[in-house]
């Protein structure tokens, strides 16, 4: 495949772990950051500091904080900005980009507003442009530290159509990075968002010493909990067995890598999610999830014991506690 003009909007771990693989397979990448630092790392140190300390990343990797200098030539585009920000990002977008590109969203959660999927309110934002030519994104268990160490890593890439799917698999696959192609956009966006909640309830077992049956056994309903709530978004029972879903699931309830694990410790260290979470001092995606994902059960009566748990938690100050004491009872199985 030819060489493709590769724009990264953000220049966080992730974005930078991306243009590191897309550079590594001779592509023309180009960050864009309002962070001048970063910015002046990336091209002058070849390294990204704040996330990496001194490791390095591919030399032809460069950055700006032009948004139009960074468009001038894109065939591909990747959203690798928080949620919050997605729509300002957009807005900037249509208002510099001069052609119809693909777009990959790297961000995670579902649509407050609405109550729906996050793919859909951010194909929203670009209506009435000409700017989105497709629309895909990217899940899976991809540890940026990792990806920028070539360690192995497998993700899934769900597009609108297989082909783009497959095309795009060959853009990002190489010897240590390999991508395969879904088009079930639903399945992958809710395993990608809620996982992050069971991650939280990950980290409160842990902290108890549950043992590792409990660890399981939480993966099991988690997984369970997560189609429950997919199959009301037509998402596809395989996708739950994927990389998207068990593969990334694994990875974010299983790890003091994740954030939201991380939190679930604190949570019980504290005996206190309000305390826990006023001294926490990163972002935690599953914090949020949590509250939508309730809102959305409630709104369409989706049962999830875990998700009502983990809500009355972080929200109603419930002890943790309450999560050793009864997730494991009237466990919903596929």
């Amino acid at each position: 495949m030819s060489k493709k003009n590769i724009t990264i909007i953000g220049t966080g771990a992730y974005g930078t772990a991306l243009a590191n693989v897309l550079a590594d397979n001779d592509n023309n990448v180009i960050m864009y950051g309002i962070v001048e630092q970063q910015v002046d790392d990336i091209n002058i140190y070849h390294q990204n500091s704040v996330f990496f300390d001194n490791k390095k990343i591919n030399k032809k990797i460069r950055a700006t904080s032009s948004m139009a200098a960074a468009l001038e030539n894109t065939d591909i585009l990747i959203l690798g900005v928080p949620t919050a920000a997605i729509k300002h990002v957009v807005n900037d977008i249509i208002k510099y980009a001069k052609r119809p590109m693909d777009i990959i969203n790297t961000a995670k959660g579902l649509d407050e507003e609405n109550l729906g999927l996050l793919s859909d309110k951010i194909k929203k934002y670009f209506e009435g442009s000409n700017v989105l030519a497709t629309y895909s994104a990217l899940y899976g268990p991809s540890i940026a530290v990792e990806v920028v160490d070539r360690q192995p890593t497998a993700i899934m890439i769900a597009s609108e159509s297989i082909e783009k799917a497959k095309e795009l698999c060959d853009v990002f696959s190489n010897e240590y990075f390999y991508m395969y192609p879904t088009t079930d956009i639903a399945g992958c966006e809710i395993s990608a968002a809620l996982k992050n909640s069971i991650a939280i309830g990950g980290g409160i077992l842990k902290a108890y010493n549950a043992g590792d049956n409990a660890h399981a056994t939480l993966l099991t309903l988690g997984l369970n909990e997560m189609y429950e709530f997919g199959k009301h978004f037509g998402a596809k029972l395989e996708t739950f067995l994927n990389f998207a879903g068990l593969g990334d699931l694994i990875l974010t309830a299983s790890s003091k890598k994740s954030r939201n694990f991380r939190l679930g410790e604190r949570i019980v260290e504290l005996n206190d999610a309000k305390k826990a979470l006023e001294s926490f001092n990163l972002t935690v995606e599953g914090v949020e999830t949590a509250r939508i994902a309730h809102e959305i059960g409630v709104k369409y009566q989706i049962k999830m014991n875990f998700f009502e748990i983990i809500y009355n938690i972080l929200y109603n100050n419930v002890k943790p506690i309450s999560l050793l004491n009864n997730v494991f009872r009237d466990v919903k199985l596929v």
